[in-house]
């Protein structure tokens, strides 16, 4: 039986759904605990190897090549959410999310990532659409500026929540890359695209999310398109009352 999903459905199921954190390292009862040799004048103490563990490494977004990467979900901030982004076409469902970002200088994309909540783990249909576009407004389509594809691998990722696994879906190279202009806001699409699957992308909420990497964030600048629930390129950022001021994307590429 398909399924008959609604957006008061979805957004329920997000807020109510038992959440799932990930297990992090513990910090020691006592400070002792953790020196291996004491500080000595002039120098730092000797502290185990899993002291201060270090941030995951953004795979997805290489010290390299990373343009950009909006920053972590995070499961304890009181506006933590996902919005639907995927095509089912088992179900004939289908939403957009378009997140704008606005480059300190001009720039060649090569490589993109959405991080999002999947209802069932694994890779949908490839080759995986992206897109860019400039100039959209409520209830307009922009200038479709990038339409491309390439083949998107997914891993785990970051924070588990509502009972969902979260995922990074990257498409290590795109099969043309996209150049996009200094101080303009652009709009990324990534569309995992399934038979019978869906998906949310998970928003980013913190002041100073963790792992953000370069380009400035820019705060309520995105748009949510989707047929299937009868909403036209609206104000994403805002949604039905919620918070979406940022979704969690990376992009890859090099400075022009």
């Amino acid at each position: 039986m398909k399924k008959m999903i609604c957006v008061a459905a979805l957004v329920a199921a997000l807020f109510t759904m038992a959440s799932a954190q990930d297990v992090k390292t513990m910090p020691p009862a006592a400070i002792s605990e953790k020196v291996l040799q004491q500080a000595i004048p002039g120098q730092k103490p000797i502290m185990a190897s899993d002291w201060h563990v270090k941030p995951a490494a953004l795979k997805f977004c290489p010290k390299a090549t990373c343009l950009y990467y909006a920053g972590d979900f995070d499961s304890n901030d009181s506006n933590a959410n996902g919005l639907f982004n995927a095509n089912d076409t088992g179900a004939g469902e289908s939403a957009y999310f378009w997140q704008g970002v606005k480059p300190t200088a001009a720039a060649t994309i090569t490589g993109a990532t959405f991080n999002e909540f999947f209802e069932e783990e694994g890779v949908g249909t490839n080759p995986t659409p992206f897109q860019a576009q400039t100039g959209i407004t409520v209830g307009k389509a922009g200038k479709l500026i990038c339409n491309t594809t390439g083949t998107a691998t997914e891993a785990v990722y970051g924070e588990a929540d509502f009972g969902l696994t979260q995922y990074s879906y990257t498409i290590k190279k795109l099969k043309k890359s996209c150049k996009v202009a200094a101080k303009k806001s652009t709009y990324i699409n990534v569309e995992p695209t399934f038979s019978d699957n869906f998906g949310y992308v998970v928003n980013v909420e913190d002041a100073k999310p963790a792992n953000h990497k370069g380009w400035k964030n820019s705060i309520d600048n995105n748009y949510w398109n989707s047929t299937t629930f009868g909403d036209t390129y609206i104000q994403a950022w805002d949604y039905d009352g919620l918070s979406f001021d940022l979704v969690s994307i990376a992009l890859t590429g090099t400075s022009d």
